[in-house]
């Protein structure tokens, strides 16, 4: 005989509307994964017209397009230019995301081979959602090495991008987020989420009690805790093969400003067909119907709308806050917290808004994510002690360089303060040869 009886579980999860659900997928989606689900709505939805038609330029002139521009940045730019042909990148193949992870570490540290095994066991038993499969024990046994050291370097994963990868739950993922924006609100957050795995049910006053916070406080923490991913690969897409790049934003320089420039001209040829609708309404028993394919219409659009002000205000911060990559490839430190504080956005909407997402400068294809970048100190990141490395090597006697050592000194004159093994990790990324080897082309060029 079946035993039937009542259990309750609590799980982790969040509510969302149908409408703030579309709202975050959109913003997280690139030119390219719009059109398409435009296309996708409109064979459902007798209401979307797209107007093939419409005669779209291939070179957009700028004069139109500042048009859209933010406010607050408008007055800085000009208009007198036509923006470049719009070109298509060809990528013969991407990184897979263990081989993105363990390089983006490398590059943050400066890893011995226990470490590097660590760091591979980690990436290597990644989830399909980005989350770690094994236990951290079970990595620290295997390798006979102790567990914070397993943390150690599982913790500056969860940095890496994409961010979280590593995390062993969406509690965990969920707090990081939080703790990106704000330390203290990370910890506020984590004292919900315990308030959550306490409750047998999904009780939102017995949640608040537990919490101890105020109504106002628990309601700001409960709207921004709806807003965070669940999972680190929620707007991660893996692509194989040959890949064909649509850019998102196109960067012009005129009368040396930057120029950002949405790729929005498919997205201008798509509306409501105020036809069908007036067609529609003359039957008293579609009414319902086309009030019901009308809300999803406007839903879109305006999410489409907010994506593009969303992705258009941050790229202006970057192109003010990144100036000197445009000019000479120098990256200058900028963190998705830092642009979140700038709009006063939540972190995950700016990590939604650059997900998967290119710009075209100059006939380059260039990641949004290639524009962050972590500082050595609030104003000197990596690259530009890179920039600074060179600097010092091709000023050097040529045919007495300058040791690795003699380096690290020389940037400690300009208050910047490496070992020399980080020294001689960032000489050996730029491909150039030791002191011997250097001193050896000198001889040779007498």
């Amino acid at each position: 005989m079946i035993d039937l009886r009542q259990t309750l579980e609590t799980n982790l999860g969040l509510i969302l509307t149908p409408k703030i659900d579309l709202s975050l997928k959109i913003l997280a989606m690139n030119i390219v994964e719009i059109e398409q689900q435009i296309k996708e709505i409109a064979e459902s939805n007798p209401l979307v017209k797209i107007d093939d038609n419409t005669i779209i330029k291939k070179q957009p002139m700028v004069e139109d397009k500042t048009k859209e521009l933010d406010e607050a940045f408008r007055e800085k730019f000009s208009a007198e230019e036509s923006v470049s042909d719009i070109i298509e990148a060809t990528i013969q193949t991407l990184e897979s995301l263990q081989n993105s992870l363990l390089k983006q570490l490398k590059y943050e540290m400066d890893l011995d081979e226990v470490e590097d095994e660590i760091a591979r066991q980690i990436v290597f038993n990644l989830d399909e959602k980005g989350f770690l499969s094994v236990e951290p024990e079970r990595i620290a046994e295997e390798l006979s090495v102790p567990i914070n050291r397993v943390e150690t370097i599982r913790k500056k994963i969860m940095s890496l991008e994409p961010i979280g990868c590593g995390a062993l739950s969406s509690k965990e993922f969920i707090i990081l987020q939080a703790t990106l924006e704000d330390r203290e609100l990370g910890e506020v957050v984590e004292r919900v989420l315990r308030s959550i795995e306490e409750t047998n049910r999904y009780d939102i006053k017995k949640i608040k009690k537990l919490s101890n916070l105020d109504d106002r406080t628990f309601d700001e923490v409960w709207s921004k805790i709806k807003s965070y991913m669940l999972s680190p690969l929620e707007n991660y897409q893996i692509h194989e093969g040959n890949t064909y790049i649509q850019p998102d934003v196109y960067v012009k320089k005129i009368e040396g400003k930057l120029v950002a420039i949405l790729e929005d001209r498919y997205l201008n040829t798509v509306s409501i067909d105020e036809e069908v609708v007036k067609r529609y309404l003359k039957d008293q028993s579609a009414k319902e119907y086309v009030k019901e394919k009308y809300r999803q219409v406007k839903e879109l659009l305006l999410a489409i709308s907010n994506r593009n002000k969303t992705l258009l205000k941050t790229v202006n911060i970057i192109l003010e806050k990144q100036r000197r990559f445009f000019e000479d490839g120098t990256l200058m430190p900028l963190t998705r917290k830092e642009i979140a504080e700038m709009l006063n956005f939540n972190v995950s909407t700016i990590t939604r808004a650059v997900a998967n997402k290119y710009m075209e400068y100059e006939g380059k294809i260039i990641p949004l994510s290639k524009m962050f970048t972590s500082g050595l100190s609030e104003n000197i990141s990596k690259e530009y002690v890179k920039s600074l490395i060179q600097e010092i090597i091709n000023n050097e006697n040529k045919q007495n360089p300058l040791s690795d050592d003699q380096i690290r000194e020389r940037l400690a004159k300009r208050n910047i303060e490496l070992t020399r093994r980080t020294v001689t990790k960032y000489r050996k990324e730029m491909n150039i040869p030791s002191s011997r080897e250097r001193r050896w082309q000198g001889l040779n060029q007498r």
